[in-house]
């Protein structure tokens, strides 16, 4: 969802972070799921269905999925380290460095929306430290004006701090997780470009692989083996094939 994971049990998370973790937590959650039942297709899932409706579901093991969630990205940095594209698709180059230099600007902008909201939140609490301030001055007064004064100050400086947490929770759900929105997009978008490269890699893979078939049945034909040679010619009619689909399925995503 966009937010970091948060150890509740950490003696250094007071219950104003966990508070506004849980709030986060909540709103993402929320907008997730609107967005899921506004697809016209998927809204229209069982499984989605019954998991909304189900008050208990089933908790995965967390240990088993971190696991392999771990085993999966070690896999995909590899995958991603060992296969090259030599670029010949000018609009591709272009669209992917446009897409690297907008997710850069959007993260930098995030950090700013970040600091806004800790500053108007830390206002916030200031705000209501002079409104409890100016409440205790004014009940220690004993000039019946000043005291009124003080008090109307107390009670505007009070009305100050809810209009101050109104903006920091607008600028926090509003503002700041839209653009964590679109950098989800942007990941989504790098992510096809890398589905792209893996679909060469198999592409390229395949047509290693016939080239070892032929040069084998170029051996056992060379040696005589019949048998052999029969063997290798269906293995190169299938690798032939592979290599067709893999052929397709690249030409589909250029």
């Amino acid at each position: 969802m966009g937010t970091a994971k948060v150890r509740f049990g950490s003696n250094n998370q007071t219950a104003e972070d966990q508070s506004q973790f849980i709030r986060r937590r909540k709103a993402a959650l929320e907008r997730y799921l609107n967005r899921l039942m506004g697809h016209h297709i998927i809204c229209k899932d069982e499984t989605l269905r019954r998991f909304l409706q189900e008050e208990d579901s089933p908790r995965p093991n967390p240990n088993a999925s971190g696991i392999k969630g771990f085993m999966k990205n070690v896999e995909t940095m590899v995958s991603k380290a060992t296969a090259r594209i030599n670029e010949v698709d000018e609009w591709y180059e272009d669209k992917q460095q446009h897409i690297l230099e907008l997710e850069e600007t959007l993260k930098k902008l995030l950090v700013v929306v970040e600091n806004l909201v800790g500053n108007r939140r830390d206002l916030a609490t200031k705000t209501n430290a002079f409104a409890s301030s100016c409440l205790t001055l004014g009940e220690g007064e004993d000039n019946v004006s000043l005291r009124r004064a003080v008090t109307k100050l107390s009670e505007l400086e009070n009305k100050l701090e809810v209009v101050q947490l109104e903006q920091t929770d607008n600028d926090m759900f509003t503002f700041g997780e839209t653009v964590k929105d679109y950098i989800a997009l942007i990941q989504s978008a790098k992510a096809a470009f890398d589905e792209r490269v893996k679909t060469f890699s198999t592409w390229e893979g395949a047509q290693t692989t016939l080239a070892k078939k032929r040069e084998a049945k170029n051996k056992a034909t060379a040696q005589g083996k019949a048998d052999k040679v029969a063997q290798c010619e269906e293995d190169i009619k299938f690798w032939e094939n592979r290599v067709e689909r893999c052929q397709e399925d690249f030409e589909l995503i250029r």
